[in-house]
């Protein structure tokens, strides 16, 4: 049987239980003292990957909590607009400029994307408050500016930040360290093979001894224990179930609100009409009262 390939995504502490475990049986047999310092040279260089991982992962976890920051920024600033629009225009033009702000989103919906579409969304936010004409809206336009930056270079952050980690992951040191675990995984399997053929004592899967796996189940699994199984995940599966109603509750509601919202726009156009209706017929009255 052959050594098994470690792969390019397994975890650096199993990857370091495969290094253990190789170099402590070397160390524990004479005749495969060759080895031994092979793998306490890939142990010391697993330390510079684990170190060079956490960096990374120090990097992801920081610009996460900037991409968050800056969302929560956005989140709330959409908020006190939408509430700046409803309390300071009506009909035509609150029913414009939430279409400019909101995309025709409600506004649930418009804020639900962790940045990416709602900061590229909300761009244009500073130059369409100071265009709108409604000051306490123009009030807020440099606020908007100054958390779209925020937003951006958050995101620009998080890009690197994955970058940096793919290219670790896929082509840069992580990946080229594993290459090296499994080579000489291969090449001192293969002298390790050849040891029986020498030394009569020696059984055939002398080599296989010297690398690690997983120790075959004493007893197979029991009825109490599948029932256990099933239960936990039937307990996900509810958690999951109630995750989505919850969804579907937020859609529905959403989607009420910008019904009534857009009810309301309509009841405030036809109640404008009716009182320009009234207004010429007072006119014209007045003008004929007037001859």
């Amino acid at each position: 049987m052959g050594v098994r390939v470690l792969g390019y995504r397994i975890g650096l502490f199993t990857l370091l239980r495969e290094l253990q475990y190789t170099f402590s049986r070397a160390v524990q047999e004479p005749l495969a003292a060759t080895y031994v310092p092979v793998f306490q040279e890939l142990r010391e260089q697993w330390k510079l990957i684990l170190l060079e991982e956490i960096e990374i992962l120090d990097a992801l976890a920081h610009a996460q909590a900037a991409v968050d920051k800056a969302d929560g920024g956005l989140d709330g600033f959409a908020g006190r607009v939408s509430r700046a629009v409803d309390d300071h225009t009506s009909g035509n033009t609150r029913k414009q400029l939430r279409t400019a702000l909101l995309k025709n989103k409600p506004l649930g919906k418009f804020r639900r994307p962790v940045l990416g579409g709602q900061l590229q969304s909300m761009t244009d936010w500073s130059e369409t408050l100071t265009k709108c004409g409604v000051p306490a809206l123009v009030a807020m336009a440099p606020e908007a500016d100054a958390l779209v930056a925020a937003g951006q270079s958050a995101e620009e952050l998080r890009k690197k930040a994955q970058g940096k980690n793919r290219d670790f992951r896929d082509i840069g040191a992580r990946k080229q360290f594993i290459d090296k675990v499994n080579g000489a995984r291969k090449e001192s399997h293969g002298g390790l093979a050849k040891l029986p053929f020498q030394h009569a004592t020696l059984t055939s899967s002398f080599a296989d001894g010297f690398f690690y796996s997983e120790p075959p189940r004493e007893e197979e699994e029991t009825i109490d224990e599948v029932k256990t199984s099933i239960a936990e995940l039937l307990a996900q599966l509810e958690e999951r179930q109630a995750f989505l109603k919850k969804l579907e509750e937020e859609a529905e509601n959403e989607a009420k609100a910008a019904a009534e919202q857009a009810a309301q726009a309509q009841t405030a156009e036809d109640l404008e009409a009716q009182a320009q209706a009234l207004l010429a017929q007072a006119a014209a009255l007045k003008a004929k009262l007037k001859k």
